[in-house]
């Protein structure tokens, strides 16, 4: 079974993600905690066989669709709802700054599996980037 490197990023990903009596177990799947450029590695490979089979279940449609920013003329790319990487936690829970000329250390959370795989518009995923999103958005994205 995988970890969380900090307990409270799994509490906050349990906030995030759990209804009152679910456990973050239910979600594990969205999880990957192996090195992103490992991740990154495997998902370039598949890339191309998950956009054609959303595209196929889907339709042309944005699982993001930002208001005032979504636009699907712009084309469509895979995006992952928990991102594969993000320095956010280490910001917004350890109060990190970054080191003299570096970044913020990234942590390494998102998994390739598809329950953690949407198709979005180009501008909503340029938007996203490496943000996480919020309860309300994920819970819609995981209703869909």
């Amino acid at each position: 079974m995988q970890k969380f490197e900090f307990v409270e990023d799994e509490k906050y990903f349990s906030k995030l993600l759990c209804e009152k009596g679910e456990d973050i177990s239910k979600y594990y799947s969205l999880f990957d905690f192996r090195k992103p450029a490992l991740k990154r590695r495997e998902f370039n490979k598949i890339r191309n066989s998950i956009f054609n089979n959303l595209l196929k279940l889907k339709g042309s449609v944005c699982g993001l669709s930002f208001d005032k920013i979504c636009d699907i003329n712009s084309g469509f790319n895979v995006d992952h709802v928990i991102p594969l990487s993000t320095n956010k936690l280490n910001k917004k829970l350890r109060n990190m700054n970054p080191l003299k000329g570096k970044k913020v250390r990234t942590q390494s959370f998102g998994s390739n599996k598809p329950s953690n795989l949407i198709l979005t518009c180009r501008k909503c995923n340029a938007y996203k980037k490496h943000k996480i999103l919020t309860k309300q958005e994920i819970k819609e994205i995981l209703k869909k």
